[in-house]
């Protein structure tokens, strides 16, 4: 990332404004709905709670990559890897909505179009695990993800 790109993106962070959280909980259902009904689990309440649960495991894990970036900029990295760290180790609080308004609001420009790209890139096994635990009963609360002991490892 050349220099002028990392002083627009600490611009941008350093004028940037509270989280949309509304706009992203509407992408972040909208997405959820859409793979719901393309699996056939469109009405099942268990597997929107699976879904969101799945999602927010695969923002953790796979969004944290794009701390590299952020790592470029000493003065603002720590505090930004904070800010990350308390979101993704308390699901109770926040959810998939929280983490995509999170990265929108570093600089929209950047990471909406890189939230698309991974959204569409999760999409696939999203649905497929959807498919899986229908196919395997639809015991979809029984499979949440075991945050606590996540967070211990």
């Amino acid at each position: 990332m050349p220099d002028p790109e990392l002083a627009a993106l600490r611009e941008s962070i350093r004028l940037r404004g509270p989280a949309d959280v509304s706009g992203a909980s509407r992408v972040v259902d909208e997405y959820l709905w859409e793979v719901l009904r393309d699996t056939g689990a469109a009405g099942h309440p268990g597997a929107y709670r699976w879904a969101c649960d799945r999602l927010r495991l695969f923002m953790v894990f796979s969004w944290d990559n794009w701390f590299g970036v952020l790592e470029r900029l000493p003065q603002e990295y720590p505090m930004l890897r904070g800010e990350w760290r308390e979101l993704a180790a308390d699901p109770a609080r926040f959810g998939p909505e929280h983490l995509v308004a999170w990265w929108w609001r570093l600089q929209p420009s950047m990471f909406q179009p890189l939230i698309a790209g991974q959204l569409r890139e999760m999409r696939a096994p999203l649905c497929g695990g959807v498919t899986s635990v229908l196919k395997d009963g639809g015991d979809f609360d029984g499979r949440l993800v075991d945050w606590a002991a996540f967070g211990a490892a």
